[in-house]
């Protein structure tokens, strides 16, 4: 299964009722991660993160499997991130991005799809990124960084569900 078909789901939003009035729906994971990442100051965060961004537009596009182009942008993205996390000096931090920078290199190698095979070797991955995230302090990385797992969430979960 491909990730785009995952990206419908994403999306759903089930509005909720309080005091008779409805609720503003809540933004995909995407949305939220793009819109968190924009709004970053810090030079070399804001570069990692907006590779990310471009990596999950890639990745989450309707277009079917990532073709040749799709994979070389892919991995040129992923290599601006892995130069940009190798300066990184907070051990926490750089460990989430390792892990995103792992997963990511599942994805791109499978050119966008995971066997469950795969999808269950990055399983603990996500758990280590879990509570990694748990213990972040800033509001605004938090929310990032929880947009972002949720967004592999979702692809795992395909991966898990396929075949």
């Amino acid at each position: 299964m491909r990730i785009s078909t995952l990206w419908p789901a994403l999306l759903l939003v089930v509005p909720t009722l309080a005091s008779g009035q409805q609720q503003p729906a809540v933004k995909p994971p995407f949305e939220v991660m793009k819109a968190n990442a924009s709004a970053i100051r810090n030079m070399a965060e804001k570069e990692r993160w907006m590779a990310n961004v471009d990596l999950w537009e890639i990745a989450l596009a309707p277009s079917g499997a990532v073709d040749a182009k799709d994979r070389a942008r892919m991995d040129a993205l992923l290599e601006r991130i892995r130069i940009n996390v190798a300066r990184i000096r907070s051990a926490p931090e750089k460990a989430r991005w390792e892990t995103n920078i792992q997963m990511w290199q599942a994805l791109i190698a499978g050119n966008g799809l995971l066997s469950k095979t795969e999808a269950a070797k990055l399983g603990p991955m996500l758990d280590s990124l879990k509570a990694n995230i748990a213990d972040i302090s800033i509001a605004s990385e938090h929310e990032r960084w929880q947009a972002n797992r949720e967004l592999w969430e979702g692809v795992l979960a395909r991966s898990t569900a396929a075949d």
